[in-house]
């Protein structure tokens, strides 16, 4: 029995990770109170819901089928259940270290339940369309924020206090937090990159396609279309702005090689492009810029390729890539909508960074709990806000349903704006979640202040990272920078760093006018760009093929 102990008080020391924070709230959910008897351990109840969460025989819940279980996720819990164990053995009351164990096994039961639910419902029906749709048109209306008297507008609001949910940003450049959130995942994207074709993805509105990195040890999802650009930006802003997102990329053309294998159900580009079309009615030739075999000449240029000379690869014009590494594992939603959540400031205030990038699919679909691994055998959990993608401009047809995103004449130059003394604001959004709707002045007025520390060479930087087409990535960021001032005077703050932008923006290239006033005049190089930067015709309508 002490060996045991001493061997449970070994792995407690690796339990909760070295990222410190607290996702305590003032008043702990019902839910979270069903693990204490008084002040004590309720160990029975801590261990019907470990057993949930790490036996893999557990199949059903609710009658959904529960997902599996990956072993990090299994050890992590096993760490909280035996920190538990140890506290109840020592008669400790629970403080706050237990509690904040006892909160991540009720996120963790949430969300691996919600995912159930979510994989259970399927793709979305018709009424499930129509409700999206009523969200959208609705919340033209209900985001409206009388301003206070100027004696009564918020002093400089405190931050919240770390947690799963939000970090307040460390001393680095804003620019370059989305890269240190990406290192501490162990994400190395290389500026020429070979991956490997496992299958095509039929879950999503879009085609994907999953990948598997050179070591066979990180995944990655490759997609083409309107979100290449606008999801590398977007998930950066948000990085800057101390949430934690998904880690897309964008490659240009033939700075991505993905190979196959002949035994697969998919064996070669032929019938990817055939697959593609017969589920999507997308025809990907556009996107395409050489496909073939592998040769040896290939591999004398690219090292990486040798061990596939012989091998049948595709190349594209521009695709986007999204790294799944090995060391994060993700559960389901980070349960916006439960657990009082809709309470946190940090959320709530996210809606206002939802309207900076002009993000449309705010549903709760596209938040995510992870646990990630930092080696060790340390891990910590983080929520993450993921699939920014649907942003920088919008345009929905409700006959035919479609939609397309990355339209930059379709992207307000103005995020908020004032009329009779209320703030309202100018993107309209998908789901209305409820810490969207219970977002007050002060809850927006805080992520203003997250706004305004976006200075000029951070939103430039970001906005090049994206890889638009150069009059594009202009534009750009000259609405990004007039939508960032139009946040900053309608929640009347200083602006620190003032950014210069211009609304009548002019841009020529070889004396053909390419923006003209601040608009868009010309789709630019349709070749290199197949998705259309101005053409409406969205995903369900081959993107204006």
């Amino acid at each position: 029995m002490n060996a045991l102990i001493a061997c449970c008080l070994f792995l407690q020391s690796f339990c909760c990770g070295s990222v410190e924070s607290s996702t305590l709230q003032q008043e702990h959910p019902e839910v979270v109170m069903q693990y204490l008897s008084g002040k004590k351990i309720n160990l029975e109840a801590v261990r019907a819901t470990s057993n949930f969460l790490t036996n893999n025989d557990i199949t059903e819940v609710d009658g959904n089928l529960v997902p599996r279980r990956k072993k990090a996720f299994i050890r992590h819990i096993k760490h909280i259940n035996e920190k538990q164990e140890q506290a109840w053995v020592d008669n400790r009351d629970a403080d706050a270290e237990i509690m904040e164990l006892l909160y991540q096994l009720t996120f963790f039961e949430g969300s691996l339940k919600q995912k159930a639910a979510q994989n259970a419902a399927g793709p979305l029906n018709i009424w499930q369309k129509i409700r999206l749709r009523i969200d959208s048109n609705k919340s033209s209306r209900v985001f409206r924020y009388k301003r206070p008297r100027e004696a009564d507008a918020p002093a400089r609001l405190n931050d919240p206090t770390d947690s799963l949910f939000w970090h307040a940003v460390d001393s680095i450049p804003l620019q370059d937090r989305f890269d240190k959130l990406a290192k501490g995942k162990k994400i190395k994207a290389k500026k020429n990159m070979v991956v490997l074709f496992d299958k095509l993805s039929t879950d999503g509105s879009a085609p994907k396609i999953d990948a598997f990195d050179l070591d066979l040890d990180n995944d990655w999802t490759l997609k083409w279309g309107d979100e290449v650009h606008t999801d590398v930006a977007g998930s950066r802003i948000f990085a800057a702005l101390g949430y934690d997102v998904d880690h897309p990329y964008y490659y240009g053309e033939n700075k991505l090689t993905l190979v196959f294998n002949e035994s697969s159900e998919i064996p070669d580009a032929s019938v990817l492009l055939e697959r593609v079309f017969s589920t999507y009615a997308i025809d990907l030739s556009p996107f395409i810029s050489e496909k073939g075999i592998v040769t040896l000449d290939m591999a004398d240029s690219l090292e990486r390729l040798r061990p596939f000379i012989g091998k049948p690869y595709v190349r594209f014009k521009k695709c986007g890539l999204e790294a799944r590494p090995d060391r994060v594992k993700r559960i389901g939603s980070f349960l916006p909508e439960a657990l009082g959540n809709e309470d946190r400031r940090e959320l709530r205030g996210a809606l206002l960074a939802h309207q900076f990038i002009g993000n449309w699919d705010t549903r709760e679909a596209n938040t995510l709990l992870t646990v990630v691994h930092e080696g060790n055998y340390q891990y910590h959990p983080s929520a993450v806000f993921s699939d920014l993608g649907t942003s920088f401009g919008v345009v929905q047809h409700t006959f035919p349903p479609d939609f397309k995103t990355g339209l930059v004449n379709a992207f307000p130059w103005e995020a908020v704006v004032v009329k009779n003394k209320r703030v309202k604001l100018t993107s309209p959004v998908n789901a209305i979640l409820d810490c969207y709707s219970e977002a007050t002045y002060d809850d927006l007025h805080w992520m203003a202040g997250k706004i305004a520390a976006i200075d000029s060479v951070a939103l430039r930087d970001m906005v090049h990272k994206a890889h638009w087409p150069k009059p594009l990535e202009e534009l750009y960021f000259h609405k990004l920078a007039s939508r960032r001032a139009s946040i900053l005077a309608a929640f009347n703050i200083n602006d620190a760093h003032p950014i210069t932008f211009d609304r009548n923006l002019n841009y020529e290239e070889n004396g053909v006018m390419i923006i003209e006033n601040g608009v868009l005049l010309q789709d630019y190089e349709p070749e290199a760009n197949p998705e259309s930067f101005l053409d409406e015709h969205g995903r369900f309508r081959n993107y204006g093929h």
